[in-house]
């Protein structure tokens, strides 16, 4: 069949005109079968996924948006045409204008305005035309990523499932990926995708501008910051950053020409699931034949999360899932502090060690804390700890006001936590006191009872209290958590982390009874950690900020590999 033809089937007709119109395919399909509004959005996208698949249909698509790219480029020449002529004639009248006659202003207007809408409109004129873009890559990726930077360039394969431990440069190798992308493809457009939004700035915005700078690119492309958007300046290409709390609206991705030709999901395990990734996908790569998709992520510790068994089913189903550790990259690039760290953990903490360096998944189940020692905390133990850190979870009612104590022991990788206090509906002066009360002890055998001004890091969410309990006397400050409770939380996962059940009651319940949350339409564990529940486990974290934030492994994993 001639594909310039219309289909057979009206309906299938409908459904590749409202494609081709920029609809989404649960739209276009909505649009072609107005009696399936009644069904589930989930049949609706497979029953579209599995149309637009057939070969009648992405032929049918293919025609139609060439026939339609066709009819943009002679429209658009035909105005450009007109401008000039215009722009021309306007030059030519002022040009015209003898001593002694006045200015023709309506010519100066035009050709004022008319120059400023070309000079947009048209292309920057260069001395000579860039040829291919080149590059040696086996100098810029690490040599994991040789087999899917071949199949990449080749066209062999345009789906990328790449999981692997810290400094294993798979974030690296997405962001150069991505920017030889749009060098390669001057009317396609990119985008890198996280969960969260706040995330974006520090660790996909940031690896997408080192790329362009390795790839010596720098002079090419506008990198504002403030607009977290990355433009080519001399074909309009844009790098779109998109945080996704509400997969729904990842709409917003609607580049100016074109279509995003490539999509990166950074951290993906952090997506509630494959229909999560396949809404934002179907939203923003619509309009081009095909797009390349990367994802990207750290194994999260439990096996039976979501990603984990993704991988499991793609190998099961003969496709490539691409692995990479840092022991396969140049020493170098990571520097000796980071080998230093991933050695010392290993040396401390060997599971820990296999699950954040090796990626490996070595728990089992929804269990949050699966590394958790629950046991007494005797007197001789808290006379001897060096390292106190206290945190505190404000809250009023029901939410109560949590406060722990907890030491840490970075040579044994162990966090200690053997004190805590709460309430509902307590002012910050009472609050204050009993701060203060937890921080008083002799410094030694018979001495007298001290009060130890230490820090108390605190829910940021409350400003007003924290300067309160400083009025009090209390070294209230905030936590700085925004964008950090992952972090915190996979800290505190990756530590040996001993409790007493005895001392702090309610931070072993809430430790006992947390799991992560279970997507109800898979029945399998998203990877998502709970809020609720969680006052004096918020707290610890709260308290051991000052230590997440300061490993280097976990503060630069996201941005330098």
């Amino acid at each position: 069949m001639d594909a310039d033809e219309p289909l057979a089937n009206p309906r299938h007709e409908t459904y590749c005109r409202e494609r081709v119109a920029g609809k989404t395919q649960r739209q276009a399909m909505l649009a072609a079968y107005p009696d399936r509004a009644r069904w589930k959005p989930e049949t609706v996208d497979n029953k579209a996924c599995k149309l637009e698949a057939t070969d009648e249909v992405k032929a049918r698509i293919t025609a139609l948006k060439r026939i339609a790219a066709e009819r943009a480029t002679t429209t658009r020449a035909n105005v450009l045409a007109g401008m000039s002529e215009t722009f021309e004639a306007g030059v030519e009248r002022v040009r015209k204008a003898g001593e002694g006659k006045p200015l023709d202003y309506v010519a100066v207007n035009a050709v004022t305005q008319l120059g400023k809408t070309l000079l947009d409109a048209l292309p920057e004129e260069r001395a000579e035309q860039r040829g291919e873009f080149t590059r040696d890559f086996a100098l810029l990726i690490g040599r994991d990523f040789f087999r899917p930077h071949m199949l990449m360039a080749t066209g062999a394969q345009t789906e990328f499932w790449c999981k692997g431990g810290r400094g294993s440069l798979k974030s690296s190798w997405a962001s150069i990926e991505l920017v030889r992308h749009i060098e390669d493809n001057p009317g396609e457009h990119a985008a890198a995708v996280m969960k969260r939004k706040n995330s974006l700035r520090d660790a996909v915005y940031a690896q997408v501008v080192w790329a362009i700078h390795q790839l010596e690119l720098d002079d090419e492309y506008e990198m504002p910051v403030s607009t977290l958007k990355i433009r080519k300046k001399s074909t309009g290409q844009v790098i779109f950053f998109a945080g996704c709390d509400d997969p729904h609206k990842s709409k917003g991705l609607k580049p100016p020409f074109g279509f995003i030709g490539f999509l990166w999901f950074e951290e993906c395990d952090q997506f509630k699931g494959m229909s999560e990734l396949r809404t934002v996908r179907q939203s923003a790569a619509r309009g081009g034949e095909r797009a390349i998709v990367v994802y990207t992520y750290n194994p999260p510790r439990t096996r039976d999360n979501w990603a984990n068994k993704e991988a499991d089913r793609r190998r099961d189903a003969g496709q490539e899932v691409f692995d990479s550790c840092y022991t396969d990259a140049p020493p170098e690039w990571l520097g000796a502090q980071f080998i230093a760290d991933a050695e010392d953990l290993r040396q401390t903490d060997e599971q820990a060690y296999r699950h954040e360096y090796l990626g490996e998944p070595v728990g089992y189940g929804g269990q949050i804390f699966d590394r958790v020692e629950f046991r007494e905390v005797t007197d001789a133990e808290i006379a001897s700890f060096e390292r106190v850190h206290a945190g505190q979870d404000f809250g009023w009612f029901p939410d109560p006001w949590a406060l722990t104590l907890s030491e840490w022991q970075p040579g044994e990788h162990r966090v200690v936590t053997f004190y805590e206090d709460g309430g509902c509906k307590l002012q910050p002066p009472e609050t204050a006191e009993r701060v203060k009360r937890a921080l008083t002890w002799p410094d030694r055998e018979g001495a007298e009872p001290a009060y130890h001004r230490l820090r108390v890091l605190s829910d940021d969410a409350s400003p007003d209290r924290i300067q309160a309990q400083r009025d009090e006397g209390v070294d209230a400050r905030a936590a700085g958590k925004g964008g950090l409770r992952d972090m915190s939380y996979r800290f505190l996962q990756s530590v040996h982390w001993v409790i007493d059940p005895a001392r702090c009651p309610n931070l072993a319940r809430e430790v006992r009874a947390a799991e992560f949350e279970m997507d109800p339409a898979t029945g399998e564990y998203s990877g998502d950690y709970p809020d609720g529940n969680d006052h004096w486990i918020d707290a610890t974290r709260y308290a051991l900020m000052d230590v997440v934030t300061k490993r280097g492994a976990y503060k630069n994993a996201a941005r330098k590999v």
